[in-house]
């Protein structure tokens, strides 16, 4: 019967939001060394909680490897060589002789050998404890170890024969524990089936996923007793589950607060980690209820919970109360108080840029209102000199939104105060009221051009100023409002307006130019354009493909570009074109031509007086007629590939009937360029060399 492995690690709590990644390593690690081991398993399972983590492998098959021993010198005594026939059981005429640095070796091949499974993963567990890459960890005691919370216990059993893993001063055992508050039990575990029975009696889901279903299962039924629904928070739940051992779900009343809906929301979810319960009351949403994971309850722990959110929500209200005194303009004035960056200046010096940038974005959002982009703009950070705001960050926007109806603003004034930070994430909408489309990408593109010029790395890995999400934010919103704007004019317009004496100065360690931190912010947009792309299942080398250059870059174009080049390189005409470029390519490898890409007229070298067959006479006005149409038609894509489509039966006649490597060298030369401006003038249209 095959062994099963289990190896158990009890500490103190384990910060839930590093639970999942942990499971994923662990995982891995433990996948990664048995395929290196040559030992197969059944499955394996990674379980975590609040307080341990548990590897469970099942029926494990260690093959037999092939493997190669060194041996002795060749020149060695006979005595050392007979001592290595002994001891891979070969006769002389087996073995192989290989060479080592200039000297020659024996080696013995094929020699069968087990894996010990005790030795194996003693040896991997403990390299995983000293090596795993915690995001944060401690000592503690007198141990030279690092590990994310002091370790109280480990246990690993292969079957029932205990393996000693040795880390931090622990050495594994067959003993684990229960519940620490509901149970006091330990046991001595001999096989895993006894493991897992002992635990569930013993109030440890072990599973994390079974304890997710727990907690949901608890708070279903209180939905359906109270007519109420949850609110999906999923981030939340997950972290409310790694909390526990045991879920236990409890549930407190919300008092009647004259708030807005996402101020309650905020300080619920973000502020206190509970979860809503709402009803839907006179066609308005109403919080009624919060639901928290514990892992003990009594009453007093219920009303201390509502205690709690109780006087937060009465602060809140207090603050609304105060800042509701004063309109916004009254706030706006007081943002040269606060810093928006040590090198950038105050957020009123940020306001004026991005009012200046919304109103030059307006030209290109149909029906914005030069008026209400002005004045919304003027009042978007307004709310962070609020003490509303500056007591909850995370309402920035929300809250300027609603004082600003407070005081009976305009609605698209309102929506864009409210809305310009949009989109947080890859799942938020965009922002489609024209008013807060420009002021959403004058933000976005002021912060990404502001942190270039001081000096901020653009960097995916380490992203404290969320350049990333302002970077695909800005795309978004240029691509699902069909918005036809350059985003390089956009990037220049925005550093235009920063003090020319912020580009004399150094900032970690670097001087940019204007033109430097354009290029910078660019090419960062340009790669996260080229993900999102992706994303919508057009394939890398299309993207690749269509030419990114210019003065004026439309990111919209490009889009619409990819599809229709993805679509069309399936059709007859697509398979043509395809076939036209790989035949002119073939030769003007063969014939070692080599241009550098220029303009058209640049690149017809060749002399009509040399055009002596018919068939080159017809290729040369087929190529005129061909650049001519695609300046007319330059809007119109697919009729630009249509006319490169045409060029199948004319450049197969002309390569078919006429000797291009002729003896003539002036005709040799002249049919070359000839390809040379073919080759260019597919090359205006897209890089088919990566299609």
């Amino acid at each position: 019967m095959l062994p099963n492995l289990l190896f158990e690690c009890i500490m103190e709590e384990i910060p839930p939001k590093m639970q999942n990644n942990a499971v994923i390593q662990i995982k891995n690690y433990i996948d990664s060394a048995l395929n290196k081991g040559n030992i197969r398993c059944q499955s394996t399972y990674v379980f975590i909680t609040a307080r341990r983590f548990v590897i469970l492998v099942n029926k494990l098959d260690a093959q037999k490897l092939d493997e190669e021993i060194k041996g002795p010198n060749i020149n060695a005594s006979k005595k050392a060589i007979e001592g290595f026939l002994r001891k891979t059981k070969k006769n002389i005429d087996e073995l192989l002789v290989r060479e080592i640095k200039n000297e020659k070796f024996y080696f013995a091949c094929n020699i069968n050998t087990q894996i010990n499974l005790e030795e194996f993963f003693k040896k991997v567990l403990e390299e995983m404890l000293k090596g795993f890459p915690w995001p944060k960890s401690m000592r503690w005691g007198n141990v030279k170890e690092r590990w994310i919370r002091p370790i109280q216990s480990m246990l690993c059993i292969l079957d029932d024969k205990v393996i000693p893993v040795i880390f931090a001063d622990v050495v594994a055992s067959n003993v684990t524990f229960g519940h620490r508050f509901l149970s006091t039990k330990k046991f001595n575990v001999s096989k895993t089936d006894d493991y897992l029975n002992f635990l569930d009696e013993n109030y440890v889901i072990l599973d994390q996923n079974k304890r997710k279903e727990y907690i949901l299962k608890q708070i279903r039924k209180f939905e359906i007793d109270n007519k109420l629904q949850l609110e999906a928070n999923e981030k939340l739940l997950d972290e409310l589950n790694g909390l526990v051992e045991y879920p236990i779900v409890l549930f407190g009343k919300v008092g009647d607060f004259d708030l807005p809906i996402k101020v309650i929301s905020s300080v619920i979810c973000s502020q206190q980690k509970y979860l809503i319960l709402s009803r839907c009351q006179d066609n308005e949403k109403k919080i009624s209820y919060f639901a928290t994971v514990v892992s003990v309850i009594n009453d007093q722990v219920i009303q201390g919970y509502e205690k709690v959110l109780s006087a937060r929500l009465t602060d809140a209200q207090f603050f609304v109360n105060q800042d509701k005194k004063y309109n916004l303009d009254y706030y706006s004035n007081k943002l040269n108080l606060i810093s928006f960056h040590d090198h950038l200046g105050s957020v009123a010096e940020k306001v004026k840029r991005i009012t200046a940038l919304a109103k030059y974005i307006a030209i290109w959002v149909p029906l914005a209102s030069l008026l209400k982009v002005e004045w919304a703009a003027m009042l978007a950070k307004a709310d962070l000199a609020t003490s509303m705001v500056r007591e909850f960050p995370e309402l920035q926007g929300v809250m300027g939104g609603y004082y600003a109806s407070c005081f009976n603003e305009d609605k698209e004034v309102i929506d864009a105060i409210t809305n310009h930070y949009l989109p947080l994430g890859p799942k938020q909408n965009c922002p489609s009221s024209a008013t807060t489309i420009a002021i959403a990408l004058a933000d976005k593109v002021d912060n990404l051009i502001g942190f270039a010029i001081a000096g901020e790395k653009f960097s995916s890995s380490s992203d404290p100023f969320a350049l990333r999400r302002n970077a695909i934010g800005l795309i978004r919103i240029i691509l699902e409002n069909n918005l036809n704007i350059s985003i390089n004019l956009l990037l220049d317009k925005s550093a235009s307006l920063y003090p020319k004496s912020l580009f004399s100065k150094k900032f970690e360690g670097q001087k940019l130019s204007k033109k430097q931190a354009v290029e910078i912010v660019f090419r960062y947009c340009l790669e996260r354009f080229k993900v999102i792309l992706k994303e919508t299942n057009i394939p890398k080398n299309i993207i690749e493909s269509i030419p990114i250059e210019g003065k004026i870059i439309n990111l919209l174009n490009i889009k619409e570009k990819a599809i229709i080049l993805n679509d069309y390189i399936e059709t007859d005409n697509g398979k043509r074109i395809l076939s036209t470029y790989k035949r002119i390519s073939n030769m003007l490898s063969k014939s070692h031509a080599i241009y550098q890409p220029k303009k058209l007229n640049k690149l017809m070298l060749y002399s009509t007086k040399s055009l002596i067959e018919r068939e080159e006479i017809a290729l040369l006005k087929h190529i005129k007629s061909t650049y001519k149409n695609m300046k007319c038609i330059k809007d119109n894509f697919i009729v630009t590939l249509d006319e490169l489509a045409g060029f199948h039966s004319i450049v197969n006649d002309f390569m078919d009937n006429i000797q291009i490597n002729c003896d003539s060298e002036k005709l040799r030369r002249n049919r070359i360029d000839l390809i040379i401006a073919i080759h260019q003038v597919f090359n205006l249209v897209a890089d088919f060399s990566k299609v």
